[in-house]
């Protein structure tokens, strides 16, 4: 049975509409459409997604221009469209560029020089307005007691807050203030959480 998870609305809404989002003059959002290995993609490398396209997105309506593009994208590669939901800095990111541009200069690896500037966006970040993603699987997104004890958890013993629940392809994503993560994986050892991970903005499964 052919899934469609469309995060647009939602992700627009979580980012653009809340004024504790706001975004600095010199900020941006980090936006990619991966192909993935785990969806049936032949990908090589380490991580075993392949960067399809990237975005910089400031703007609800920036991200909304880019919706049909990047579902086309999606649908013909059989990629997944991501966000990140921690801001970017140009500068900061930048830098990073310049350094990393060197090294690998340096190391002769020309072939990874086009790389630079993606690979910078996903390694940099604006910590003071970090969020962090708790990833649950199997669980009824429809269902609030699902997620229930895990929000109550993080927003009453861990110091954290639940900002935003961003549905996946299997479960969902808790999008979190900063909280205690070594207390929330004492509870929970076998759920992983990012602390530098974007969330699902689209995905299409083919018939």
């Amino acid at each position: 049975m052919k899934k469609i998870v469309d995060n647009f609305l939602q992700i627009s809404n979580f980012l653009f509409l809340n004024e504790e989002n706001r975004l600095a003059e010199d900020e941006f959002y980090f936006l990619q459409v991966l192909v993935r290995g785990k969806d049936g993609n032949k990908v090589s490398g380490n991580n075993k997604n392949r960067l399809v396209k990237f975005y910089r997105v400031r703007t609800a309506d920036e991200l909304m221009s880019f919706k049909d593009e990047i579902v086309a994208l999606c649908r013909v590669t059989n990629g997944r469209a991501y966000i990140n939901p921690t801001p970017r800095n140009y500068k900061n990111v930048a830098n990073l560029v310049l350094e990393d541009t060197v090294r690998t200069f340096i190391s002769q690896n020309y072939a990874g020089l086009p790389s630079m500037y993606p690979t910078a966006c996903g390694k940099s970040y604006v910590k003071e307005k970090r969020f962090y993603i708790v990833d649950l699987d199997n669980v009824d997104i429809n269902d609030p007691n699902s997620t229930k004890v895990y929000r109550d958890y993080i927003n009453e013993e861990c110091n954290g807050e639940v900002k935003a629940l961003v549905p996946t392809k299997s479960g969902c994503h808790l999008i979190c203030k900063k909280f205690n993560t070594k207390k929330f994986n004492d509870k929970f050892p076998c759920i992983d959480v990012h602390k530098n991970n974007p969330t699902l903005l689209y995905f299409e499964t083919r018939d």
